[in-house]
């Protein structure tokens, strides 16, 4: 009985010893054959569960292969071009607002420009409108009623009526200032003299202001 099983023993010795060499030889042929390969080597001949483990733990490891990161590069690329087809759309949609804002701008320009002009020339209608039932007014009063009512008006607003009344009726609206009190007579001579040197057109810009 120990004989047989001394025989055993020794058979797998010799098994593990020709094992080994034949793998080492493989290695060595193969040019993998160094202290680690050796070491590898014994732990599954004296252990064979831990060749069985370690397949089943590589099994179980991912492989990462050409594909893989092939599809993973692809997958990054495009995910950068949405990003760059994002950012392209938003600036296209900014640069559309800047110039939607820029378009109102310059109509609220435009508009207020309008505005301004009917306004002055509204104005211009109004004051003539005035100026012309002003005269009426003068004209149809007595001379003395008239030269009153022109001594509570400015100076521009007495030339800018005078001037557009005929000459007789001026030299005669003159010569009752002449008459009048002594206030009456400096705004008649101060009408005079502004007539005399042109000043009415300055008198008819300040009435349209």
């Amino acid at each position: 009985m120990a004989k047989l099983a001394f025989t055993a023993l020794s058979a797998v010795a010799v098994l593990t010893l020709l094992a080994e060499g034949l793998a080492g030889g493989l290695l060595w042929s193969q040019g993998r054959l160094n202290p680690d390969a050796i070491r590898e080597i014994r732990v599954i001949l004296s252990d064979p569960a831990a060749l069985t483990e370690e397949q089943e733990l590589a099994k179980e490891t991912p492989v990462v292969t050409v594909e893989d990161v092939a599809r993973t590069r692809a997958k990054a690329i495009l995910h950068l071009e949405e990003r760059e087809n994002e950012i392209e759309i938003f600036n296209g949609l900014l640069a559309d607002q800047r110039k939607r804002v820029v378009t109102e701008q310059d109509s609220l320009i435009a508009n207020r420009e309008r505005f301004d002009k009917e306004q002055k020339a509204r104005q211009a209608r109004k004051v003539e409108a005035g100026i012309q039932k002003s005269i009426a007014v003068l004209l149809a009063s007595d001379t003395e009623i008239a030269v009153d009512q022109l001594s509570e008006l400015t100076l521009e607003e007495n030339i800018l009526l005078l001037e557009q009344m005929p000459e007789k009726t001026i030299a005669k609206f003159l010569a009752s200032f002449a008459e009048g009190s002594p206030d009456q007579m400096d705004r008649g001579q101060q009408i005079f003299q502004a007539i005399t040197r042109g000043e009415t057109d300055d008198a008819k810009k300040g009435a349209t202001k």
